[in-house]
């Protein structure tokens, strides 16, 4: 009975989070659909995340996965480990970022 609970109770979160971007992206399109017919946008404008920026964060998320994962050879605690991993893939990740908004200007 636990289990039915449980997995009752996982399927209802995962739909409800479902439901929630469903709503969320299709009526923030309908609305940028609406202000381009209205021409209070421009149609052809350039998109604010560029497909470049998110490659820069995402090898620099890479690049810190391989540095921590290269640490996990040294012999450290489990919890210092962690956070040392955590750590190095969050500060590469925003070095990553800080490289796409160097590029940008």
């Amino acid at each position: 009975m636990e289990k039915l609970a449980e997995s009752l109770g996982g399927l209802i979160i995962v739909t409800g989070f479902v439901l929630m971007v469903y709503f969320v992206a299709r009526y923030t399109f309908l609305i940028y659909r609406m202000l381009a017919e209205k021409g209070l946008i421009n149609k052809d404008r350039e998109p604010r995340v560029s497909k470049v920026d998110v490659a820069y964060v995402v090898v620099g998320i890479g690049v810190g996965l391989l540095v921590s994962a290269a640490l996990s050879l040294l012999d450290l605690e489990e919890n210092t480990m962690d956070l040392l991993a955590w750590g190095i893939i969050l500060i590469s990740g925003a070095g990553g970022l800080l490289v796409a908004s160097k590029q940008k200007k």
